[in-house]
């Protein structure tokens, strides 16, 4: 994680503490005895935290079990008390980020709080700072230095890497202060000592806090332009106008819209605010038109729309990035002749049944799935091999996509031989006969999810034109 935060500095310990060790033995050189508030350092920019540690030094051994909890309640170092924090009303994570034992006097005692401190950089959680407690009930108090002691006061020892090189920040306490069940009113923020544990069967806690001020990370945007692609290359060429009025999703990588909006007058679009992340734009297509070419020339020029699906590839934004290099073009076919018939009509017409075979005449010197020089290509020749296909029970079951995409792709030639335009499918015809010159329906199971994905996504367009969704219309049958 990248942070620039800004952080109570106690420049004469940082040379004095390493992290890691549950147990640091001997006294720290004298500090200042308290820091003046939102006295900061700045880290450098690009800096990336490794590690943070929390260590507290005990003045006595007492064998007692200490852990360190996230508080949950905001408190005043002048002014907390066991009855206005609320102990036990949820003003704490019962989850302890970590404990110790204390086995040794006059010695630093460490819990590692890495993820915590990273929580509050980033704004995941508030910092309302530690809780110092003793699990066990009636255990002996354990005795600590406050910050007010002016020596060995609690301390938040930050690691952090810059260019490949490791750094350490030491912060002393912006407020530390301990509250005690046996005087439940009264404020115990300005003494030198901190405890936890039990003393005459009132329980004593003590909490610490770190001044870790959030710095929002630099949000990013996305978007550009749709636009009237009325020559068909692909290509932004002068004088073709943008189109208002589009629906655009912003989506995350698997396809869940993040926003949507609507193009502007000039068929403009932008999400701005976005958290730095990986997205993609699927454009959707206004009735009656098709998508251009994808990706044919410079990326602020062409279309990055998917031909069939409207989706674009996922980009990843980054802190501050203003990415306008996301365009479609649309353009409307040219009316097209004749009309289509389903798959079930060219099946019940290959002469099997009291239909008449009107196939045969349409199949001239064979239909190929897949290119004509294609290894994996089918070819169909005959009425059997078409009524095969389009059955779906020879080359593979309906449960296999390549399978299907055979029925819808035959059912889709058919209606062409017969007279039935092809703009609004000729670039997923091409597509999915160089596909099957190199797949058949043996490869199904062996194909990546995308590629499935893909295969589905043709058959799905192909079944829209046979039915007459898109294209020149539906036959009357």
């Amino acid at each position: 994680m990248f942070i620039t935060k800004k952080l109570v500095l106690a420049s004469t310990l940082v040379a004095l503490l390493a992290a890691g060790c549950s147990q640091d033995n001997g006294p720290l050189a004298p500090t200042p005895s308290a820091p003046p508030a939102n006295f900061g350092y700045l880290l450098p920019e690009g800096a990336t935290v490794a590690s943070a540690t929390f260590k507290i030094f005990a003045v006595g051994a007492t064998y007692q079990s200490v852990e360190i909890y996230r508080t949950t309640a905001d408190w005043a170092e002048m002014t907390a008390t066991w009855n206005n924090f609320d102990l036990y009303g949820g003003s704490f994570d019962p989850a302890a980020l970590g404990g110790f034992t204390v086995a040794t006097g006059m010695s630093y005692y460490t819990v590692d709080v890495t993820a915590q401190v990273m929580a509050w950089m980033s704004g995941a959680q508030p910092n309302y700072g530690l809780l110092v407690k003793q699990p066990v009930e009636l255990s002996s108090r354990t005795e600590y230095y406050s910050r007010e002691r002016g020596t060995n006061p609690p301390v938040l020892e930050i690691v952090y890497m810059l260019d490949g090189s490791p750094y350490t920040e030491v912060l002393q306490p912006l407020a530390d202060v301990m509250i005690n069940a046996v005087e439940p009113n009264t404020n115990f923020g300005a003494t030198d000592k901190l405890y936890s544990g039990w003393r005459d069967t009132g329980e004593k806690v003590s909490l610490v806090r770190f001044d870790l001020d959030v710095v929002e990370p630099e949000l990013a945007a996305i978007g550009d332009y749709v636009w009237y692609d009325t020559n068909q290359n692909g290509i932004q060429d002068e004088g073709e106008a943008g189109v208002p009025g589009v629906t655009v999703h912003l989506t995350d990588c698997e396809g869940n819209v993040v926003d949507t909006m609507l193009t502007d007058a000039n068929g403009y679009y932008l999400f701005d605010e976005l958290e730095p992340g990986e997205y993609a734009i699927h454009f959707v297509l206004p009735d009656g038109y098709v998508f251009t070419l994808q990706n044919i020339g410079a990326d602020n020029l062409d279309s990055d729309a998917d031909p069939f699906t409207g989706e674009t590839e996922c980009t990843e934004l980054v802190a501050g990035e203003t990415d306008l290099s996301w365009d479609a073009g649309i353009f409307m076919p040219e009316q097209e002749e004749g009309c289509t018939h389903t798959i079930g009509y060219w099946k019940t017409h290959c002469g099997f049944g009291p239909q008449s075979d009107v196939v045969t005449a349409l199949l001239g010197a064979g239909i190929w799935l897949g290119d004509a020089d294609g290894d994996e290509s089918l070819a169909v020749t005959t009425r059997q091999i078409a009524y095969d296909v389009l059955r779906q029970r020879v080359y593979g079951t309906p449960s296999n996509g390549i399978t299907k995409l055979y029925a819808q792709l035959l059912g889709a030639k058919l209606s062409m031989a017969d007279g039935a335009g092809d703009g609004a499918v000729a670039l997923t015809i091409a597509a999915a006969d160089a596909f099957l010159a190199m797949h058949d329906w043996h490869d199904w199971s062996s194909l990546s999810a995308d590629q499935q994905m893909m295969v589905l996504g043709w058959h799905d367009l192909l079944d829209d034109y046979n039915n007459g969704e898109i294209g020149p219309g539906h036959c009357d049958e």
